[in-house]
């Protein structure tokens, strides 16, 4: 995919936090201070720029809470965001559950919060089709596969590709869900969505969240959608933040993310317009742990069908993916 990202330098970028104001040397507190500005990151499932527009009133009064600038950045793509981690130039971000678990197993960052959507920690992952297709359930689906037009997610999206690929498919017994198909299309959640609602694609993969914006947007357009499976529940969209900041910036943001909307009524509307969001709960690298089981459950199943490897191969390859799950279990349940 084309790397689309756009900076912005908002709210107090033009401010020099107080702290850094000429105060000398010996005078400063003890300890690690403070960075000046801040990069934080957006996974953007629908249009970029409304998208940064609804998220620009909390992130200004984080900035303002945190004596800090914020430098807002939108990304297409998933592995995008984990990139800017790994190069160290990404301080927080908020993205889905299955690409920070790259974040974590890199070591370069990890959950301190996740987002209460209209009262709820979780959602589902859904399989969608037009209001008027003649599918009604997966078995429909699965025998119908190769005369239909499948629309899939990011890869690394956990609502959008992984955990309808595992539950709607291979425990139904199919191994190579896109084989199944006689064309799979590529796209974001809203992508998807308005493609089965115009009938571009017959069958697609999205989630409760992104149909219930869907239907407050665009009520016209929902209304062509009918849901034919739902998944079992994920952790709503965690925020992460990069090891290496000052454990008293931690602390700050921290404080501020949990604390907003919980009182304020202009912070209950902000948090509303970002994502029907009715607030964020404390959480840590825990929530990723039904994420990675999947990922190494997808990475178990591509080393089975790879026509190309010996036994020996096989087998080396698939204990080095059952040693790599091992030590991320062991990763998220004992780091925060």
């Amino acid at each position: 995919m084309k790397r689309r990202h756009f900076l912005i330098g908002a709210g107090a970028a033009g401010c020099t936090p107080a702290w850094a104001q000429g105060t000398p040397q010996a005078a400063k507190p003890p300890g690690p201070q403070p960075t000046a500005r801040l990069a934080f990151g957006l996974i953007s499932p629908r249009d970029p720029e409304v998208m940064l527009k609804n998220w620009n009133p909390f992130l200004d009064r984080m900035a303002l809470a945190t004596g800090t600038s914020i430098d807002r950045r939108v990304f297409g793509a998933a592995d995008e965001i984990v990139k800017e981690f790994a190069a160290g130039s990404m301080d927080v971000a908020w993205l889905g559950n299955a690409a920070a678990l790259d974040v974590v197993e890199m070591g370069v960052g990890s959950v301190f919060a996740t987002m209460v959507n209209q009262g709820k920690a979780s959602y589902r992952s859904i399989l969608i089709v037009p209001q008027d297709s003649k599918l009604r359930d997966l078995e429909d689906l699965i025998r119908s596969a190769p005369q239909l037009r499948f629309g899939d997610g990011d890869e690394k999206s956990a609502s959008g590709h992984l955990v309808p690929m595992y539950f709607a498919f291979v425990k139904k017994g199919v191994i190579d869900p896109a084989g199944l198909f006689r064309e799979v299309r590529r796209g974001s959640h809203e992508a998807n969505l308005l493609a089965v609602a115009k009938g571009e694609v017959d069958v697609a993969t999205n989630n409760t969240s992104e149909l219930d914006n869907l239907r407050s947007r665009r009520p016209a357009d929902a209304a062509k959608i009918r849901v034919l499976w739902e998944s079992p529940d994920i952790p709503e969209s965690p925020m992460v933040w990069r090891t290496e900041l000052p454990q008293q910036l931690k602390q700050r943001i921290a404080s501020f993310t949990y604390g907003f909307g919980t009182k304020d009524p202009e912070e209950k509307r902000i948090l509303w317009d970002i994502n029907k969001l009715t607030g964020w709960r404390q959480s840590s690298n825990r929530q990723l742990i039904t994420i990675a089981n999947l990922e190494m459950f997808k990475a178990s199943q591509q080393i089975m069908r790879d026509p190309g490897l010996s036994e020996k191969e096989r087998m080396q390859k698939a204990g080095a993916v059952m040693q790599r799950g091992s030590r991320m279990e062991q990763l998220l349940r004992s780091t925060s």
